[in-house]
């Protein structure tokens, strides 16, 4: 015999999924819609679960779910057809991924925020969701985002700059409004890479009247994302180009610096898990000193594909510290060229 229809239940599951529609927690909206699909099965009414089943499911096919497993992957375009905010698949992995200690803490409170965004909403709160990741290059903060998105299990958008910048003008402030208007419809980490191009001090007198529309644009454009929906994060090499205004608008601020001995031992062993080396990884790590995550990758890299083109059973642990020098002789050489006049 089936349980008889509860009406207290039912409208307990409608509050739940009210609330969660409410407070932009798609995950929870999920959960109290199958509950009360669930609800209606067991108590016999078949023709209202499957209604209620097929709605759930249009949640995915219109493009309003966009998780980081989605197969579906849209994108937003510019006047020219070129992909103005790229939507990838999170593939990073944890282990991969070497962080400082600040920059872990800062991680962990952003990830437990906005998976608890429900719980801060009923205090009228809402999770860090403007972030600016600044450092050198090649030391964790695009491999970082994605780590989030991965994490939180959102989609992952990266702004291309080369297709969101327009010689036209108020081009660029419309390319940029339509980013953020997909973020604000779907939720994701939302990566704006070299992010001074479009956040640089309206006080410059070197630029013109558009960069100062651009970052108009961009102050409404933060002013406006739905609360506890995206997480929008801003990365840069040169943040102290930023406009002021820009500032005041991030709800956390991380940074990224070179690693330290300790990070470039755990990025070293896991790098070098499957290297067979002879010598001792602590004279590598001694070695890298000053370098980044990106460069010590690059040259673990190369090592490795040397030790299979050579056949080699193994390889000297030092000749990682000689890729990196070549690959940082190769670079001086190149930044120090200059065009020659004709």
């Amino acid at each position: 015999m089936q349980p008889p229809f509860s009406m207290s239940g039912f409208i307990d599951g409608l509050r739940r999924l009210i609330i969660s529609h409410g407070t932009h927690d798609e995950k929870a909206f999920r959960q109290s819609a199958e509950s009360l699909v669930r609800e209606l099965g067991v108590t016999n009414r078949p023709d209202e679960a499957k209604a209620l089943r097929d709605a759930i499911s249009l949640l995915t096919l219109n493009g309003s779910q966009l998780s980081a497993n989605s197969s579906k992957l849209p994108s937003v375009t510019n006047r020219n057809g070129d992909p103005v905010l790229s939507i990838l698949k999170p593939k990073i992995k944890k282990e991969a991924v070497f962080l400082s200690n600040d920059a872990q803490k800062s991680l962990k409170l952003i990830i437990e925020e906005n998976q608890n965004s429900n719980r801060l909403a009923e205090a009228g709160l809402s999770p860090r969701r403007k972030i600016l990741f600044w450092g050198p290059p090649g030391c964790g903060k695009t491999v970082t985002a994605e780590l989030l998105a991965s994490e939180l299990g959102w989609g992952f958008g990266v702004v291309r700059l080369s297709s969101l910048i327009s010689s036209f003008v108020g081009e660029t402030s419309s390319n940029l409004q339509k980013a953020f208007n997909f973020a604000n419809a779907n939720q994701m980490i939302l990566l704006f890479d070299e992010a001074d191009a479009i956040a640089k001090n309206r006080e410059d007198r070197n630029d013109v009247g558009e960069l100062k529309r651009v970052v108009n644009s961009l102050l409404q454009c933060l002013d406006e994302i739905v609360p506890r929906k995206s997480i929008i994060i801003l990365a840069s090499n040169h943040q102290h180009l930023f406009d002021s205004a820009i500032w005041r608008r991030f709800d956390d601020v991380v940074e990224f610096g070179l690693p330290s001995a300790e990070s470039r031992l755990a990025q070293l062993n896991y790098l070098t898990s499957g290297l067979h080396l002879d010598g001792s990884i602590k004279e590598v790590v001694k070695g890298t000193a000053g370098a980044s995550f990106a460069e010590i990758e690059r040259s673990v890299l190369d090592v490795a594909k040397f030790k299979i083109l050579s056949n080699a059973s193994s390889v000297a642990a030092k000749q990682i510290v000689s890729e990196l020098q070549s690959l940082r002789k190769k670079r001086i050489a190149a930044s120090s060229l200059r065009p020659q006049r004709r």
